[in-house]
């Protein structure tokens, strides 16, 4: 598959949502507003379950069994966000992720929002939050591949605070973000432990590419795999520079293939605690009465009692 084609396949399918046109996203008020879940299915074969019902999907939140209010595998607009590394260890790599950035723009859905944020010492905006449709390819491109210079040391965390900032201003309810790094920090003002509470209480679902610098072996693959894992997203580790595409391409099928639920979740007992994490399990059935393999996000944050007043 081309690198263009594969790309238009990534945004084209990354937005699975409701029928409905939600300016506001979600904000998981416990007891008060919807929990939204964008759920990937496989077989034990690893091959993605189409065509399931609402009755196939068993959530349970917080030890409870939840009642479905909507689910939807329908195509709808989505932001979607890039959050590329911009340190020395990305020179062997950047042609390609400049390449896949540019075709993920050109062949998207005219209606998703995409923005591009790049980091080394510092984070940068590389591209402002903009709809495809009133994009100019060639200007995008020029800015892509200015803003990838491939310098300086790496702030990762900083760079996932920013991205994740961002979202929580989408214009859409679906919220991606596609980490592409070797996963090293050695410049952060933020600290791991706040990087990964913002990643739990994020609405995102994070997908990462970890590109492991061959000469310095310094990468942190573990980092990547744990931020996709508490976000229902999943991450990609290429042997080599030119499977850079064949990550994109499992990516957009990942997110093509998402069932999304969504629920009012039943209040706490212990309503008085603040900032308590709710666990969220997900069971499938097959039509056969087969347990399926699912992937989402395991938990979401309650808001402070008196948010909810």
């Amino acid at each position: 598959m081309s690198i263009h084609l594969l790309i238009a396949t990534l945004l084209t399918s990354s937005l699975l949502l409701f029928p409905f046109d939600f300016q506001d996203r979600p904000t998981f008020k416990a007891g008060s507003e919807l929990v939204v879940l964008h759920v990937s299915v496989r077989d034990r074969g690893g091959r993605y379950i189409t065509g399931l019902t609402r009755d196939a999907f068993t959530v349970i939140d917080d030890a409870k069994a939840q009642t479905l209010e909507m689910f939807s595998a329908d195509e709808v607009p989505a932001t979607v966000g890039f959050l590329i590394d911009n340190s020395n260890s990305m020179r062997p790599s950047r042609e390609r992720v400049v390449a896949s950035a540019v075709a993920f723009a050109q062949h998207s859905h005219p209606q998703d929002e995409i923005f591009a944020l790049t980091f080394n010492e510092t984070v940068q905006e590389a591209w402002r939050p903009q709809i495809v449709s009133q994009m100019n390819p060639a200007m995008f491109a020029s800015a892509m591949s200015s803003a990838i210079t491939a310098r300086g040391m790496t702030a990762i965390y900083d760079g996932i605070m920013s991205g994740l900032g961002r979202l929580e201003r989408a214009r859409h309810t679906r919220q991606v973000l596609i980490v592409v790094s070797d996963g090293d920090d050695n410049a952060s003002k933020a600290t791991l432990d706040t990087t990964l509470k913002r990643v739990h209480e994020s609405d995102a679902m994070i997908y990462t590419i970890a590109l492991d610098d061959p000469l310095t072996r310094d990468g942190n693959m573990g980092l990547m795999r744990r931020l996709a894992r508490a976000t229902g997203g999943d991450s990609y580790q290429p042997r080599q520079v030119e499977d850079v595409a064949e990550a994109f391409e499992r990516i957009s099928k990942d997110i093509r293939n998402a069932y999304t639920l969504a629920y009012t979740p039943t209040k706490s007992a212990d309503g008085d605690v603040a900032r308590r994490r709710r666990a969220v399990k997900v069971y499938v059935r097959s039509h056969d009465g087969r347990i399926l393999n699912v992937r989402t996000r395991d938990g979401y944050f309650e808001k402070i009692q008196e948010d909810r007043q």
